[in-house]
């Protein structure tokens, strides 16, 4: 996890940070592989372009998930779509119509399912290790909300509501 975490940490504040992020990997320890949501993540929509970065990668590990970046694959499946663009929230909005009734996103349970999400807040998973435990809660919300609550749903994401 120190590889996670990074070194731009006070050794308090590391402490903090993987007693939290603990406790996510706790709440979901039972949880089989088999059992955990699929995630992906853009960081551009139109056009939308898949993101590859293994610090998100790791959090979305972290957070209970299984990232998916290449829908060439044969179990590419995403359950929750997750945009991560430094877009304003009303070009966002005004471009993921179009985006997500395009190509193969229609067919994704993600889609089906408006498991869509923004993560608005300019400051979290932009930066590798700059907020690791809340980046990690944060995902921990949207992909296992069942067992999370953080209320970051207010000022850091918003779920997009297609219907």
């Amino acid at each position: 996890m120190q590889a996670f975490v990074g070194a731009n940490h006070r050794p308090d504040e590391i402490e903090n940070i993987e007693e939290r992020i603990g406790i996510v990997i706790h709440k979901l320890k039972f949880i089989p592989d088999s059992q955990r949501t699929k995630v992906t993540y853009l960081r551009e929509t139109a056009p939308w372009q898949f993101a590859r970065e293994t610090y998100v990668d790791q959090a979305i590990r972290l957070a209970g998930g299984i990232p998916q970046t290449d829908p060439s694959q044969a179990d590419f499946a995403p359950e929750v779509l997750i945009i991560l663009s430094d877009k304003p929230v009303a070009n966002l909005l005004g471009e993921l119509p179009a985006t997500l009734s395009s190509s193969f996103w229609p067919d994704t349970n993600a889609v089906k399912n408006n498991q869509v999400y923004l993560i608005h807040h300019p400051e979290y998973l932009r930066t590798p290790g700059l907020y690791p435990a809340d980046d990690v809660e944060i995902l921990a919300e949207i992909i296992n909300s069942g067992y999370f609550v953080y209320g970051r749903n207010e000022d850091v994401w918003m779920q997009f509501d297609l219907g």
